[in-house]
């Protein structure tokens, strides 16, 4: 049996929560490297995406400074709920493509905003190749 990617998170968010708390935030950072390894090794990522999403993959670095901020004051508040607000929580949260927040927050509106400006990026392009 295999997991989707969400799958996968979902399971290895459970571990965590099983983690004491002085622990937790080490199981959080614990989980985080093996992910990205997991994907290194094994294009987990480009595999599954397809199947489990259709969103964009675009990094939260690329978009307006104002909608970082959004985001960032967003995660700060799911983090601090859940008790694992870290700076270096926060630094990767920023740092990751949108839909790597989907269980954090709700990105159906960021997600969007980028897909409006692509159409109209595209809609110029075409205009313009005339």
């Amino acid at each position: 049996m295999g997991f989707t990617r969400r799958e996968l998170i979902q399971f290895l968010d459970g571990l965590v929560e099983l983690a004491s708390e002085e622990n937790r935030a080490r199981a959080v950072l614990v989980k985080e490297k093996f992910l990205s390894d997991f994907e290194k090794t094994y294009g987990y990522e480009k595999e599954v995406i397809t199947e489990v999403s259709k969103l964009p993959p675009h990094y939260i670095a690329a978009m307006p400074d104002s909608v970082q901020e959004e985001i960032k004051q967003k995660v700060i508040a799911a983090l601090t709920e859940h008790g694992e607000c870290t700076p270096e929580n926060v630094d990767r949260a920023m740092s990751s493509k949108i839909y790597d927040l989907e269980d954090l927050i709700d990105i159906r509106e960021y997600v969007e905003r980028m897909e409006a400006e692509q159409r109209k990026k595209a809609e110029q392009k075409r205009r313009g190749g005339r």
